[in-house]
């Protein structure tokens, strides 16, 4: 997914999300094609299944997709570095075993 969206060679970060970061339905500048954002999201939203620790960045960053700013593309690259950092988290699912 990382080389997928030109992420694979980033530094990668110990936090999902941006700390200093004030989230806002309406700051900055409107993006002019907000595909990259939207598919940026929705794959997170996918991994969700196996990384729950992505959950609340995924659900807060869908709230958004509607009109994509500047400083939210930016919040979802943020995460990718996260993604960098802990690609060798998840679970597995064992076929066969009941929980």
């Amino acid at each position: 997914m990382l080389s997928k969206y030109g992420m694979a060679g980033c530094k990668p970060i110990s936090v999902p999300l941006d700390q200093n970061g004030k989230l806002s339905a309406d700051a900055g500048e409107i993006l002019e094609d907000a595909t990259m954002y939207r598919k940026i999201v929705g794959s997170l939203i996918y991994m969700m299944i196996t990384r729950p620790d992505l959950n609340y960045i995924a659900r807060l960053e869908s709230q958004f997709m509607h009109v994509s700013w500047k400083p939210r593309l930016d919040g979802v690259r943020h995460t990718l570095r996260y993604v960098r950092s802990t690609v060798d988290y998840g679970l597995f699912y064992e076929a066969g075993v009941e929980l």
